[in-house]
């Protein structure tokens, strides 16, 4: 039997009508969801318990989401943490720890597109040293900030501001290599702005990195979570950049899940190229 949620805990609680109903801690909240046609499970009267954040919450609020904590900006609200995300750092964190008891050493991870850390964090509380590049420099304070609530200030992370681009094609160069990289382009402002775009961007960045692998690499995992890119085609590049070393390509939906019975949201796609 699962364990009730604890008091400061994300959960998603209904979804429908083209919105999410979300515990956020001590707060419901109610935010747009482009994918959710379906109807809603809960009752009216539960969805109009939700509370405006901007005006609810006046300094950031702690927030567990799975064994990951976070502060909850009224700024940036939940969608800049990344709930959905919440299997795929279970899974890294497993990783980097199976490698540890392995190869009798902490596995180096590269994290690009870093945004709040969850990857970062999931891959530092199994030990693993950490890469983690972003190009604004308030993200990075806002990831430093998450891993201090964890308890990670003082593990082995390398905070970089930088193009996450031109920071792999530099590491190129350098004799640093990793054993697992996390690509996680969610950047659509910055796209508009002439930064990074996927249709564009990605195929080469897939190729940098794979120049990047250890000799014993666990793999690469690549997140798109802006536009409609189908797992078919994130497989497609994985195959075509990493092949080479063998090993296997799967993809699939991102998947927003919630309390027993409540719809899972579609909230993007992902691909492991895995060794």
């Amino acid at each position: 039997m699962n364990s009730p949620p604890s008091a400061d805990a994300y959960v998603l609680l209904d979804s429908g009508g083209g919105r999410l109903l979300e515990k956020l801690g001590p707060l419901v909240s109610s935010r747009a969801a482009h994918a959710v046609w379906w109807r809603r499970k809960l009752p009216g009267a539960e969805w109009r318990k939700a509370v405006e954040l901007k005006r609810e919450v006046k300094e950031p609020l702690k927030l567990h989401i799975g064994s990951l904590r976070f502060l909850l900006s009224p700024q940036g609200g939940v969608r800049a943490l990344a709930p959905e995300l919440q299997e795929q750092w279970e899974r890294v964190s497993s990783l980097c720890a199976a490698f540890a008891e392995k190869q009798r050493r902490p596995a180096r991870v590269l994290h690009l597109f870093g945004g709040a850390g969850g990857f970062t964090l999931a891959a530092a509380q199994a030990g693993a040293a950490v890469a983690h590049v972003d190009t604004s420099a308030d993200a990075i304070k806002r990831a430093r900030d998450h891993a201090a609530l964890n308890t990670l200030a003082n593990r082995e992370i390398r905070w970089v501001v930088d193009d996450p681009v031109k920071f792999a094609q530099r590491e190129r160069t350098q004799t640093t290599r990793y054993d697992l990289i996390v690509i996680d382009p969610y950047t659509p402002k910055d796209a508009k702005r002439g930064g990074f775009e996927l249709e564009r961007d990605l195929g080469a960045l897939l190729g940098t990195a794979s120049g990047l692998m250890s000799d014993k690499p666990i793999g690469v995992l690549l997140c798109c979570r802006q536009g409609a890119v189908s797992p078919t085609t994130l497989q497609h590049l994985m195959r075509q950049e990493f092949s080479i070393f063998g090993g296997t390509v799967e993809g699939g939906e991102i998947l927003l899940k919630g309390a027993e019975g409540v719809p899972a949201v579609p909230s993007g796609t992902m691909a492991w190229w895995m060794k």
